[in-house]
């Protein structure tokens, strides 16, 4: 058998974009050149290894039977030109970061430009809708979520606990009635999720406070939320790390709050590149480093 090995990464591609136009965008070549690597790929193992449909190319049992075998070897590969070109150290390349909206551009975000001047050549893509992307597809390197991954093949980690509650702007609430009880926020505007484009329904915070509320004001993301907020446009429930740097917001009914996890996950692969394990170790540092944002409320008074 006269196996051409980088016709496994043609494979790859392929088997992660479904389509020979979208595999050779990545892969900066043509379709036919995809569809003729794959060819060769196949002639070379003497089976089919994808069928073509309407919807896309979809593997075959062998192809099925190839993927793991072609994904130990990618990893293997990375950590080849790591270790044999002595970048280890300074971690060159890019790694993939899925988080929720709020922490990914409220906490890390800022936060990265502290591991890119220790690493300059490393870059990072920050993904803020990561439950659309997958592990396994090697998509995505990290994945961070509010909720607990069910049993499968990855490696998962407590990140740790943070707190959230209600909010809005000093402007808001002096302009309105006041709110010593639950039942109060029932005449005033509020501010939350468009229910059918929420991925989590751990996320669906509002309704925690205030349950059955259909807020006036709806966002798919947690910082255009707090963008509302910020405009005096109602009361909206936002993580204590959002709302420690606005000055103008103040929280509403402070002794009522909820509590969430972040759990890390990671292909066991590809926890053993280098430039993964740096950027966990990185992330793991900075959330110990702020506990208190995490879980202590703002001290703004009106």
């Amino acid at each position: 058998m006269k196996l051409n090995w980088d016709d496994m990464r043609f494979f790859l591609v392929l088997c992660r974009t479904q389509s020979f136009v979208a595999a050779g965008s990545e892969l900066k070549v043509t379709h036919s050149t995809v569809s003729r690597r794959l060819s060769a790929l196949e002639a070379s193992l003497q089976t089919q290894l994808f069928t073509r449909t309407e919807r896309g190319c979809r593997l075959t049992p062998a192809g099925e039977k190839l993927l793991p075998y072609a994904e130990q070897l990618e990893t293997t590969v990375i950590r080849l030109e790591e270790d044999v070109s002595g970048r280890n150290n300074q971690l060159s390349g890019a790694i993939r970061i899925g988080a929720p909206d709020g922490f990914g551009t409220c906490f890390l975000a800022p936060r990265f430009s502290v591991l890119q001047r220790m690493h300059p050549t490393l870059e990072v893509e920050l993904i803020a809708v990561p439950m659309y992307y997958s592990l396994a597809r090697r998509e995505i390197d990290i994945l961070i979520t509010v909720r607990k991954p069910a049993a499968g093949n990855v490696i998962v980690r407590r990140l740790a606990n943070y707190k959230f509650g209600l909010f809005a702007t000093k402007k808001y609430l002096e302009e309105r009635a006041p709110i010593e009880s639950r039942e109060d926020l029932r005449r005033h505007r509020t501010i939350g999720y468009i229910d059918d484009l929420l991925y989590d329904q751990d996320l669906n915070f509002i309704n925690e406070f205030h349950p059955g509320v259909r807020p006036q004001f709806r966002s798919s993301t947690l910082v255009g939320q707090k963008m509302a907020i910020l405009a005096d446009n109602g009361i909206g429930v936002l993580p204590y790390f959002m709302a420690c740097c606005e000055p103008t917001l103040v929280p509403v009914l402070p002794r009522v709050s909820a509590e969430r996890t972040f759990w890390l996950q990671v292909n066991p692969d590809a926890r053993q590149i280098a430039r993964v394990r740096v950027t966990i170790d990185f992330i793991v540092a900075e959330m110990d480093g702020a506990a208190c944002i995490l879980t202590e409320i703002p001290q703004t008074e009106l």
